[in-house]
């Protein structure tokens, strides 16, 4: 059994891999060092004690959680191999970077998740993180290209720093569309502007290819606009996916 781990700039995502399937996926939230140390050493250890793991693999983009990591995981796993996938390469996939190093290891591995899902599709891959990134790939596996945006919270955060009148307003997560309070037109502006400006592009981006589309939409929180993307499919776990086709491509 493979421990496969996506590090990621706000969580952790574990998840085992066994034969050809993938275990139920533990995410942990960054908070304070101290509180990330504890859960993360919690859930490798309750992992370990369900299962037999034999090697570790991680996809990171977070280089100052690396150490920690590297740290509990030497101590509850201590001897079994630990390996940072950190190429780009993968059977007939061409990147749309000219320095493919540059493009994103989060984003490569959830291109190869979605194309390992839903083979022989063109895909559009929404993922909704500290950043919004947006790829398009198609069946032959030739990335055309993408967006990066900021993510829906770090707009929503950097609102309320620099704006001192609302800096004590919470998202109340409606779906209304007009607000009638400053909560209330936050709230609509997080989960509509967002839910909006996405659709737009997804539409753009079809409307610009003689190619058709599967949009996936992934990432930390892209599980609360579910209801704005009825049309859209939501994967939650496309780099766990991703690494798992890599690995056994490998074999």
């Amino acid at each position: 059994m493979k421990l496969l781990i996506d590090c990621g700039n706000s969580s952790i995502k574990l998840a085992i891999n066994k034969s050809s399937s993938i275990g139920r996926i533990s995410s942990i939230d960054y908070s304070s060092y101290p509180q990330l140390k504890r859960d993360l050493s919690s859930t490798i250890k309750g992992l370990k004690a369900k299962n037999k793991i034999k090697a570790i693999y991680i996809v990171s983009v977070n280089k100052e959680i690396d150490p920690l990591l590297k740290e509990v995981l030497s101590k509850n796993l201590k001897g079994i191999p630990l390996e940072f996938l950190n190429k780009r390469k993968f059977k007939n996939f061409k990147c749309s970077y000219k320095n493919s190093t540059t493009f994103g290891l989060d984003r490569f591995f959830s291109c190869l998740g979605g194309t390992f899902l839903l083979p022989k599709k063109n895909l559009i891959i929404v993922d909704m993180g500290t950043a919004t990134t947006v790829d398009v790939i198609d069946k032959e596996l030739l990335h055309m290209g993408g967006l990066i945006i900021p993510g829906a919270l770090t707009a929503h955060h950097s609102l309320l720093r620099n704006t001192s009148i609302v800096q004590s307003k919470e998202l109340l997560l409606k779906d209304k569309l007009l607000g009638c309070s400053t909560e209330e037109c936050i709230s609509s502006g997080f989960i509509n502007g967002q839910s909006l400006m996405i659709k737009g592009i997804v539409d753009k981006i079809k409307k610009s290819s003689d190619l058709k589309f599967k949009v996936l939409v992934t990432g930390g929180i892209a599980n609360i606009f579910n209801k704005n993307f009825s049309k859209y499919q939501y994967e939650p776990s496309l780099v766990l996916n991703g690494m798992r086709s890599y690995l056994a491509s490998k074999e």
